[in-house]
């Protein structure tokens, strides 16, 4: 019993700060490839912004499904050694006083509290772009399209794949809790933080805060065997992936914070770095925008 709790009391803050100081060091370099830096600044330049960030969406989320199709293969293979072992374990560990604020916890993957969030922030980050004079309708498709890409793309998953679930509910893969934990949060942080003036240590603590939830999320869901602990793994990868194609997609829609035109290379989170065919000089490493 002690082993499960400690888990999530220490692994929280773990989580947290390694995820923290992966993203500082991430943040210091661009690991996109070239290649693929150049050929969004070209698409944008032939399509303009909203066709070349719904062409990159398109085949990423391809990909993305393609990859959740084989883990769910996957996963399905090493059901009986890995997930009925993790599932009588936790039977056999599980307390009533931490199942309960689990409970409450791993509300916030649910569908009501993802797609509340998600209109409020889409509703304000609207106004927000009205009043920077952006583009008024970048947050509310960007979040908008997020929310439903997630659902049919997770419903899909789940209906091809068919592998079941715990005899205890109905969870089944991948986890939509933790999916969109990462790919709806983490799409609100990246248009936020598009709007701000954040320094780098804030926006590094705010994709942070992202892993943290998603790992909390996965957490609780395996504690409480609503789903196979697989599944949180597939809701993750998912998820994540989800994510990264918003990130590397739409972010030429998204202004940036040095003034320059959209279409050109980003870091690792979305922000401003300059293609490696553009003479002009990166921003510092130390920068706002480098995080």
């Amino acid at each position: 019993m002690l082993t499960a709790i400690l888990l999530g009391v220490l692994g929280t803050p773990l989580v947290f700060a390694g995820a923290f100081l992966v993203a500082r060091a991430l943040s210091a370099r661009s690991v996109v490839p070239p290649a693929l830096l150049d050929a969004r600044a070209q698409l944008t330049g032939t399509l303009g912004p909203g066709g070349a960030a719904l062409t990159l969406y398109g085949a990423g989320v391809f990909l993305l499904t393609a990859v959740g199709l084989v883990l769910g293969e996957i996963f399905q293979r090493i059901e009986h050694p890995v997930d009925w072992a993790v599932f009588h374990w936790i039977e056999d560990v599980q307390r009533h006083g931490w199942a309960e604020p689990m409970r409450f916890l791993g509300q916030m993957g649910n569908i009501p509290e993802t797609r509340g969030t998600a209109a409020v922030a889409a509703v304000v980050l609207t106004v927000v772009a009205v009043l920077r004079r952006e583009r008024w309708w970048v947050p509310a498709v960007i979040i908008g399209g997020t929310v439903l890409v997630q659902k049919f793309d997770n419903a899909a998953l789940a209906k091809v794949v068919n592998r079941g679930h715990p005899p205890t509910t109905l969870g089944t893969y991948p986890s939509g809790g933790c999916g969109r934990t990462l790919a709806i949060y983490g799409t609100v942080v990246l248009v936020a933080l598009a709007y701000t003036r954040a320094g780098r240590t804030v926006r590094c603590a705010a994709w942070s805060l992202i892993v943290t939830m998603a790992f909390m999320e996965g957490y609780t869901r395996t504690y409480l065997n609503k789903h196979w602990v697989t599944d949180v793994l597939g809701g993750w990868a998912v998820g994540g992936m989800l994510l990264v194609v918003t990130v590397f997609a739409c972010r030429v829609l998204l202004p940036r914070t040095d003034g320059a035109p959209n279409g050109g290379a980003t870091d690792t989170f979305g922000h401003d770095r300059v293609s490696t065919r553009i003479s002009s000089p990166e921003p510092d490493s130390l920068s706002p925008e480098a995080c």
